[in-house]
């Protein structure tokens, strides 16, 4: 992998701000779309035997695409891969501006969330191959923060929910996706294709084409390797999907436990702006990424996840308070939105990472739907609960999540720290 290696040790050039920019616009619509399915439910009238539907719909809709899309982008390339995403999208934003029922709009957002998963999947898999080493990290991270910035996005729409017609929010809601999708077909036809994966398949005078045509004549040129030289462990493939597939499903689980989950509960009337608040702290909070290159990703990502089981304990032991001090809900829900990104902007990129590139999109997948897929068991589980046993499930889904951080911390090996691609993957 001569020529990706090279590659990686450029330095930052209009290329990757293009292709920043396009993976952050893909991020922050992935966040969005994922987030219009409760803001939808004011729209119409929904039956009480499909409010569990609901729920699950955003999960199931997304791991199908993630699924799918993974093989796709290991078979086909990752650049060729979005656009048959970003096609979905316009189908799903425009069906959703018509959509005259309930049952239309879960057809445009299965559309939707279909691309959507396939598109942060993508994301995940390309931005390790394209980002220089020493940016590597760092990039990544930043990008998981636009995640967090779709909430805010979000609040945008549920104040619009609340304030306006149904039909003009629900048409509002659809034309902000066309809007965003043009923006992306934009900034992607300015990025290349993955190096690291054209060498692989065996498509050098491609790389090399791509090369000059993105980065300049002198690129194509070998330049002198730079990398991190830190010894890897032999991990087997099978505890780092462990490992990757418990710490996103803790995530996956615990994500929103009192955005989404109990605030509608207690303070309905403030949901806009509970969505504004959490979305604005889980960005600040994501600016930890800009240390990215100089961070150890294994202790970050232990850190991170005792922060969070701890806090969610304290939600647990404080029920009769913060649902009556409204002080105390605020400061609980900007603390654990801080730390829950910076737990989800590290097991993010991790579980990108740590594999070779001609199954980084499949295994990067799989991770992914097992830990997602895993949730929506939870949520019908989970559906007559009291609240105090809603929190401990969460509490018991943090728990699992710090012990897989804590054996990734004491049997894997560091992927941070300026660390090549090539060598977290294990291809070095």
């Amino acid at each position: 992998m001569e020529i990706a290696k090279n590659v990686e040790e450029l330095s930052w050039t209009r290329t990757h701000t293009y292709s920043f920019i396009a993976f952050a616009i893909g991020l922050l619509l992935e966040g969005y779309i994922f987030g219009i399915a409760p803001v939808a439910t004011s729209w119409y009238t929904i039956p009480k035997s499909i409010e569990i539907l609901i729920l699950a719909w955003p999960y199931l809709w997304l791991i199908i695409g993630i699924a799918v899309y993974g093989p796709i982008s290991d078979a086909i390339g990752r650049k060729k891969t979005f656009y048959y995403s970003m096609t979905m999208y316009v189908i799903g934003g425009i069906l959703l501006i018509f959509s005259t029922n309930y049952a239309l709009v879960l057809t445009a957002l299965a559309i939707l969330l279909f691309a959507a998963g396939g598109e942060m999947n993508t994301i995940m898999v390309m931005s390790h191959e394209v980002f220089p080493r020493a940016h590597r990290s760092k990039a990544m991270m930043m990008l998981m923060d636009f995640v967090a910035l779709s909430s805010v996005l979000l609040s945008a729409v549920s104040f619009l929910s609340f304030s306006s017609t149904p039909l003009f929010s629900r048409e509002m809601t659809g034309i902000i996706v066309l809007i965003t999708v043009a923006a992306l077909f934009i900034a992607r036809y300015k990025m290349p294709e993955s190096i690291r994966w054209l060498e692989k398949k065996g498509k050098k005078d491609e790389a090399l084409q791509q090369i000059q045509k993105y980065f300049g004549q002198e690129a194509a040129v070998s330049v002198a390797s730079k990398s991190v030289d830190i010894k890897q462990k032999d991990v087997p493939i099978w505890f780092k999907e462990l490992v990757t597939t418990l710490v996103a499903f803790a995530n996956a689980a615990g994500y929103g436990l009192l955005t989404y989950a109990l605030a509608p509960l207690y303070f309905p009337n403030l949901l806009p702006y509970i969505f504004l608040i959490a979305g604005v702290a889980g960005f600040a909070g994501g600016f930890l990424g800009l240390a990215g290159d100089r961070l150890s990703r294994k202790w970050l990502l232990f850190i991170s996840s005792l922060g969070v089981f701890v806090v969610t304990l304290v939600i647990w032991a404080t029920i009769s308070v913060w649902t009556k001090v409204l002080a105390l809900f605020w400061g609980l829900l900007i603390i654990l939105n801080v730390i829950v990104q910076w737990d989800y902007m590290t097991e993010d990129t991790l579980k990108g990472e740590l594999w070779p590139t001609g199954h980084r999109g499949k295994l990067t997948a799989l991770a992914r739907v097992l830990s997602i897929g895993a949730y929506i068991p939870l949520l019908y589980i989970s559906s007559n609960f009291t609240i105090n046993q809603f929190i401990l499930m969460n509490v018991l889904v943090w728990l699992v999540g710090l012990i897989a951080a804590t054996a990734w911390l004491i049997w894997g090996y560091e992927t941070g720290k300026g660390v090549s691609i090539g060598v977290a993957s294990g291809e070095a």
